[in-house]
Protein backbone atom coordinates (compact mmCIF):
# COMPACT_ATOMS: atom_id res chain seq x y z
CA UNK A 1 0.00 0.00 0.00
CA UNK A 2 1.18 3.80 -0.72
CA UNK A 3 1.96 5.84 2.01
CA UNK A 4 -0.68 8.37 0.81
CA UNK A 5 -3.36 5.56 0.48
CA UNK A 6 -2.43 4.18 4.40
CA UNK A 7 -2.54 7.66 5.98
CA UNK A 8 -5.56 9.41 3.91
CA UNK A 9 -7.80 6.48 3.62
CA UNK A 10 -11.48 7.39 4.95
CA UNK A 11 -10.73 11.10 4.84
CA UNK A 12 -11.99 14.23 3.05
CA UNK A 13 -10.30 17.51 2.13
CA UNK A 14 -11.64 20.45 3.72
CA UNK A 15 -11.04 22.94 0.73
CA UNK A 16 -10.65 26.02 2.93
CA UNK A 17 -8.22 24.60 4.62
CA UNK A 18 -6.48 23.54 2.03
CA UNK A 19 -5.94 27.11 0.83
CA UNK A 20 -4.83 28.67 3.97
CA UNK A 21 -2.44 25.68 4.23
CA UNK A 22 -0.68 26.93 0.73
CA UNK A 23 -2.30 24.72 -1.77
CA UNK A 24 -3.46 26.70 -5.05
CA UNK A 25 -5.90 25.71 -6.71
CA UNK A 26 -6.34 25.07 -10.66
CA UNK A 27 -9.86 24.01 -11.86
CA UNK A 28 -11.20 21.13 -9.62
CA UNK A 29 -7.38 20.09 -8.32
CA UNK A 30 -5.35 21.79 -5.54
CA UNK A 31 -1.29 22.07 -5.93
CA UNK A 32 1.41 21.86 -3.03
CA UNK A 33 5.09 22.31 -3.61
CA UNK A 34 7.05 21.93 -0.33
CA UNK A 35 11.10 21.09 0.50
CA UNK A 36 12.17 17.88 1.73
CA UNK A 37 15.75 16.68 3.64
CA UNK A 38 17.30 20.25 3.72
CA UNK A 39 15.96 21.12 -0.33
CA UNK A 40 17.57 18.50 -1.63
CA UNK A 41 14.14 17.16 -2.66
CA UNK A 42 10.93 18.19 -2.74
CA UNK A 43 7.43 16.72 -2.36
CA UNK A 44 4.60 17.76 -5.19
CA UNK A 45 1.33 17.28 -3.64
CA UNK A 46 -1.98 17.25 -5.65
CA UNK A 47 -5.52 16.80 -4.25
CA UNK A 48 -8.36 16.14 -7.25
CA UNK A 49 -11.26 14.12 -6.49
CA UNK A 50 -10.33 13.85 -2.40
CA UNK A 51 -7.34 11.87 -3.65
CA UNK A 52 -3.79 12.32 -2.91
CA UNK A 53 -1.03 11.69 -4.83
CA UNK A 54 2.11 13.11 -4.95
CA UNK A 55 5.67 13.14 -6.54
CA UNK A 56 9.22 13.06 -4.95
CA UNK A 57 11.26 15.38 -6.63
CA UNK A 58 15.37 14.77 -7.03
CA UNK A 59 16.23 18.68 -7.28
CA UNK A 60 20.21 17.86 -8.37
CA UNK A 61 18.91 16.34 -11.23
CA UNK A 62 15.08 17.95 -11.32
CA UNK A 63 13.51 14.50 -11.85
CA UNK A 64 11.07 12.27 -9.74
CA UNK A 65 13.29 10.42 -7.65
CA UNK A 66 11.66 6.69 -8.64
CA UNK A 67 13.65 4.88 -5.82
CA UNK A 68 10.94 6.94 -3.37
CA UNK A 69 7.78 4.30 -4.09
CA UNK A 70 10.14 0.99 -5.22
CA UNK A 71 8.78 -0.80 -2.15
CA UNK A 72 12.39 -3.03 -2.48
CA UNK A 73 14.46 0.04 -2.28
CA UNK A 74 15.40 0.29 1.67
CA UNK A 75 18.23 1.92 4.00
CA UNK A 76 19.03 4.84 6.11
CA UNK A 77 18.80 7.86 3.81
CA UNK A 78 15.50 6.81 1.89
CA UNK A 79 13.34 5.46 5.39
CA UNK A 80 14.45 9.29 6.60
CA UNK A 81 13.14 10.39 3.06
CA UNK A 82 10.03 8.59 3.68
CA UNK A 83 9.47 9.23 7.17
CA UNK A 84 9.86 13.25 6.81
CA UNK A 85 7.11 12.47 3.74
CA UNK A 86 4.60 10.88 6.18
CA UNK A 87 5.37 13.58 8.71
CA UNK A 88 4.31 16.02 5.76
CA UNK A 89 0.92 14.61 5.33
CA UNK A 90 0.29 13.56 8.79
CA UNK A 91 0.34 17.73 8.94
CA UNK A 92 -1.89 18.24 5.95
CA UNK A 93 -4.12 15.39 7.10
CA UNK A 94 -4.26 16.65 10.90
CA UNK A 95 -5.22 20.58 9.71
CA UNK A 96 -6.60 20.16 6.32
CA UNK A 97 -8.93 16.95 6.54
CA UNK A 98 -11.70 15.50 8.23
CA UNK A 99 -12.47 12.02 9.03
CA UNK A 100 -15.74 11.07 6.10
CA UNK A 101 -18.37 8.81 7.26
CA UNK A 102 -17.26 6.77 4.33
CA UNK A 103 -14.35 6.10 2.38
CA UNK A 104 -15.72 6.02 -1.52
CA UNK A 105 -16.72 9.57 -2.90
CA UNK A 106 -19.75 8.49 -4.34
CA UNK A 107 -20.96 7.19 -1.14
CA UNK A 108 -20.66 10.27 0.95
CA UNK A 109 -22.46 12.14 -1.86
CA UNK A 110 -25.21 9.27 -1.70
CA UNK A 111 -25.12 10.28 2.60
CA UNK A 112 -25.51 13.77 1.93
CA UNK A 113 -28.47 13.17 -0.64
CA UNK A 114 -30.30 11.11 2.20
CA UNK A 115 -29.71 14.01 4.55
CA UNK A 116 -30.75 16.86 2.21
CA UNK A 117 -34.06 14.57 1.17
CA UNK A 118 -35.06 12.37 3.82
CA UNK A 119 -33.57 13.92 6.57
CA UNK A 120 -31.87 10.87 7.67
CA UNK A 121 -27.87 10.31 9.32
CA UNK A 122 -26.17 6.55 8.39
CA UNK A 123 -25.83 4.43 11.58
CA UNK A 124 -23.05 2.39 11.86
CA UNK A 125 -24.68 -1.01 14.25
CA UNK A 126 -21.44 -2.83 13.37
CA UNK A 127 -17.92 -2.37 15.20
CA UNK A 128 -16.29 -5.42 12.90
CA UNK A 129 -17.72 -3.58 10.06
CA UNK A 130 -16.99 0.42 10.16
CA UNK A 131 -17.95 1.23 6.92
CA UNK A 132 -21.52 -0.86 6.81
CA UNK A 133 -23.89 2.19 6.93
CA UNK A 134 -27.50 2.13 7.29
CA UNK A 135 -30.20 4.21 6.66
CA UNK A 136 -33.78 3.77 8.34
CA UNK A 137 -37.00 5.75 7.75
CA UNK A 138 -37.75 7.81 10.95
CA UNK A 139 -41.20 6.70 11.52
CA UNK A 140 -41.28 3.45 11.12
CA UNK A 141 -37.71 2.47 11.65
CA UNK A 142 -37.42 0.46 8.78
CA UNK A 143 -34.04 0.21 6.75
CA UNK A 144 -34.59 1.29 3.11
CA UNK A 145 -30.25 1.42 2.32
CA UNK A 146 -27.28 0.09 3.22
CA UNK A 147 -24.14 0.69 2.78
CA UNK A 148 -21.19 -1.60 2.48
CA UNK A 149 -17.58 -2.27 1.02
CA UNK A 150 -17.34 -5.55 -0.96
CA UNK A 151 -14.17 -7.59 -1.71
CA UNK A 152 -13.60 -8.98 -4.84
CA UNK A 153 -15.90 -11.56 -6.44
CA UNK A 154 -18.42 -11.46 -3.79
CA UNK A 155 -21.04 -9.61 -5.63
CA UNK A 156 -20.29 -12.34 -8.78
CA UNK A 157 -17.44 -14.02 -10.02
CA UNK A 158 -14.59 -11.89 -11.66
CA UNK A 159 -15.84 -8.58 -10.38
CA UNK A 160 -13.71 -6.41 -8.67
CA UNK A 161 -14.49 -5.05 -5.13
CA UNK A 162 -16.22 -1.91 -4.37
CA UNK A 163 -18.87 0.11 -2.01
CA UNK A 164 -22.36 -0.57 -2.78
CA UNK A 165 -25.67 0.10 -1.64
CA UNK A 166 -28.40 -2.37 -0.85
CA UNK A 167 -32.01 -1.01 -1.69
CA UNK A 168 -35.21 -2.84 -2.18
CA UNK A 169 -36.35 -2.91 -5.05
CA UNK A 170 -40.09 -2.25 -6.77
CA UNK A 171 -41.42 -6.09 -7.83
CA UNK A 172 -42.74 -4.45 -10.96
CA UNK A 173 -38.78 -3.99 -12.51
CA UNK A 174 -36.75 -6.09 -9.78
CA UNK A 175 -35.83 -8.76 -12.31
CA UNK A 176 -35.28 -5.47 -14.82
CA UNK A 177 -32.91 -4.10 -12.87
CA UNK A 178 -30.77 -7.20 -11.98
CA UNK A 179 -30.42 -7.33 -15.59
CA UNK A 180 -28.19 -3.92 -15.26
CA UNK A 181 -24.66 -3.69 -15.76
CA UNK A 182 -23.47 -2.99 -11.96
CA UNK A 183 -26.71 -3.88 -10.26
CA UNK A 184 -26.17 -7.49 -8.46
CA UNK A 185 -28.87 -9.74 -5.95
CA UNK A 186 -28.74 -7.94 -2.49
CA UNK A 187 -25.80 -8.97 -0.72
CA UNK A 188 -26.34 -10.03 2.57
CA UNK A 189 -30.05 -9.13 2.33
CA UNK A 190 -33.11 -10.92 0.79
CA UNK A 191 -32.38 -11.53 -2.57
CA UNK A 192 -35.98 -11.76 -4.10
CA UNK A 193 -36.80 -8.37 -2.68
CA UNK A 194 -33.14 -6.62 -2.23
CA UNK A 195 -30.47 -5.33 -4.62
CA UNK A 196 -26.34 -4.28 -4.37
CA UNK A 197 -26.08 -1.30 -6.72
CA UNK A 198 -22.67 -0.13 -7.32
CA UNK A 199 -21.06 2.98 -5.82
CA UNK A 200 -17.32 4.13 -6.53
CA UNK A 201 -18.60 5.86 -9.52
CA UNK A 202 -19.71 2.82 -11.77
CA UNK A 203 -23.29 4.36 -11.95
CA UNK A 204 -24.51 8.03 -11.91
CA UNK A 205 -25.71 10.07 -9.15
CA UNK A 206 -28.91 10.91 -10.41
CA UNK A 207 -29.83 6.97 -11.05
CA UNK A 208 -28.29 5.82 -7.61
CA UNK A 209 -30.53 8.37 -6.02
CA UNK A 210 -33.71 7.76 -8.12
CA UNK A 211 -32.78 3.98 -6.57
CA UNK A 212 -32.33 5.01 -2.94
CA UNK A 213 -36.21 7.12 -3.35
CA UNK A 214 -38.33 3.91 -4.75
CA UNK A 215 -36.32 2.28 -1.81
CA UNK A 216 -37.67 4.62 0.44
CA UNK A 217 -40.99 4.44 -0.78
CA UNK A 218 -40.61 0.40 -1.15
CA UNK A 219 -40.80 0.79 3.00
CA UNK A 220 -42.85 3.42 3.42
CA UNK A 221 -45.19 2.67 1.58
CA UNK A 222 -45.69 6.70 -0.25
CA UNK A 223 -45.94 7.54 -4.14
CA UNK A 224 -43.88 5.94 -6.31
CA UNK A 225 -41.27 8.20 -8.46
CA UNK A 226 -40.00 7.64 -11.53
CA UNK A 227 -36.48 5.53 -11.58
CA UNK A 228 -34.09 7.96 -13.54
CA UNK A 229 -31.45 6.41 -15.39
Amino acid sequence: MKIEEELMFGYKAKEDSLIKYGFKKEQNSFFYITPIMNGEFEAKITISKNVLSAKIIDKSFNEEYSLFNNERAYGEFIGKLREEYKNILLDIREKCFMRALFADPQAERVAKYVKEMYGDDPEFPWKRYPQFGIFRNRLNRRWYGCIMNVEDNKLAPNTKGRFVINVKADKSIFNALLLEENIFPGRHMNKESWISVSLSDYLPDEYVFSLIDMSYEQVNGSKKSKVKK
